[in-house]
C-alpha cells in the first residue's frame, strides 16, 4: 500500500474514534471526565518533556496526582442526585471553579518545598513551568467535564466549531495559503487558512439553531457568531502556543500517542485556549 494513503487511512480512523469518543462523552460526562482526565496526564508528560527534560519527573508526578484528584472530584459532584436548588451539572461546575484556585495553591507549596530539596539552580523556573502546565492542560480539561455536564448542547457545539473551524483552515491553507501568519511560530499557518476557518465556522454557529437539540438553547443569532468567533481566535491562538512550544524544543509533534495525529496536545491545543472563555461568554449571555 501506498505509505502516504496508509498514513491517511491510519489518521482518519485515529480522528474518528478520537471524535466519536468526545460525542460520547458529551451525553455521558463520567466517560468524558475519565477520557479528559487521561488526557491531562498524558498532556504534562508531553509538556514536561517538551519543556523541562526528563529530570523534572517528581514535578510531573505531583501535577499528574493534583490532576487526578481534580477530576475525581468532579466526577464525584457529577453523580450526586438533583437538590432543590442545584443540578449535578451546577454542583460540578462549581466544585471545579471552587477547587482549581485552592489546587493552585496546595501545588505550588508542594513544588516549593521539593525544589527546596532538590538544591536546584534556578527552583523558580521549575515552580513556575509546571504552574503554567497545570493551568494551561489540566483546567480547561476540567472545565470541559463541567461544560458537558452543565450545558450539553453548548458543550458539543464547541466541540463541532473547533473541528470545522480546525479543518476548515487546514483545507484552506492547504489548497490556496499564501501569506503567512506567525512562520517564525508555524510555517504552514496562513492568513487565507484562518480566515476560511473563521467562514465556516461562522456559517455553521448560524445553521446550528435551526437544529432542533441546539435551538434548546434559546440564544440569538449574534450570540452564535459571538460565540464562533470566540472559538476561532482563542482555538487560532491554543495552537500557535503549543507550536511555539515544539518549535523551542525543536520537535515536530509533542508525542506519538494518536496515530497519524500525534501527541495529546497536538490534537487537543485549540480546545485548552478556547473553552474558558467559551464558557464565560455563554455564563454571560445565558444568566
Amino acid at each position: 500500500m501506498n505509505p502516504k494513503l496508509k498514513n491517511l487511512i491510519v489518521r482518519t480512523l485515529a480522528g474518528a474514534v478520537y471524535v466519536a469518543l468526545m460525542i460520547a462523552g458529551v451525553f455521558y460526562p463520567v466517560l468524558m471526565d475519565v477520557l479528559l482526565c487521561v488526557v491531562a496526564c498524558l498532556g504534562l508528560y508531553e509538556f514536561s518533556k517538551i519543556t523541562c527534560g526528563p529530570e523534572d519527573k517528581p514535578a510531573l508526578y505531583i501535577m499528574m496526582a493534583f490532576s487526578v484528584f481534580l477530576f475525581a472530584v468532579a466526577c464525584y459532584y457529577m453523580l450526586q442526585p438533583r437538590t432543590f436548588l442545584f443540578t449535578p451539572g451546577m454542583k460540578t461546575l462549581m466544585s471545579v471553579f471552587l477547587m482549581i484556585p485552592l489546587l493552585m495553591m496546595l501545588l505550588s507549596i508542594v513544588l516549593s518545598i521539593v525544589e527546596i530539596f532538590r538544591r536546584r539552580a534556578c527552583p523558580v523556573e521549575q515552580i513556575g513551568k509546571s504552574l503554567f502546565g497545570f493551568i494551561w492542560i489540566v483546567v480547561p480539561l476540567a472545565m470541559m467535564v463541567a461544560f458537558a455536564v452543565w450545558c450539553k448542547p453548548m458543550a458539543l457545539a464547541f466541540l463541532l466549531l473547533i473541528w470545522i473551524n480546525d479543518t476548515a483552515a487546514y483545507l484552506g491553507g492547504t489548497l490556496y495559503g499564501r501569506t503567512k501568519m506567525f512562520e517564525r511560530i508555524s510555517p504552514k499557518k496562513t492568513w487565507e487558512g484562518t480566515v476560511t476557518g473563521f467562514v465556516f465556522t461562522v456559517i455553521a454557529a448560524v445553521v446550528f439553531p435551526s437544529i432542533p437539540f441546539f435551538g434548546r438553547v434559546h440564544m440569538p443569532i449574534w450570540a452564535w457568531v459571538c460565540f464562533a468567533a470566540i472559538v476561532v481566535v482563542f482555538g487560532t491562538f491554543g495552537d500557535l502556543l503549543e507550536s511555539a512550544f515544539k518549535r523551542n524544543a525543536g520537535v515536530k509533534d509533542s508525542g506519538k500517542v494518536i496515530p497519524g495525529h500525534g501527541g495529546m496536545l497536538d490534537r487537543f491545543d485549540s480546545i485548552l485556549l478556547a473553552v474558558i472563555p467559551a464558557m464565560l461568554f455563554l455564563f454571560i449571555i445565558l444568566s
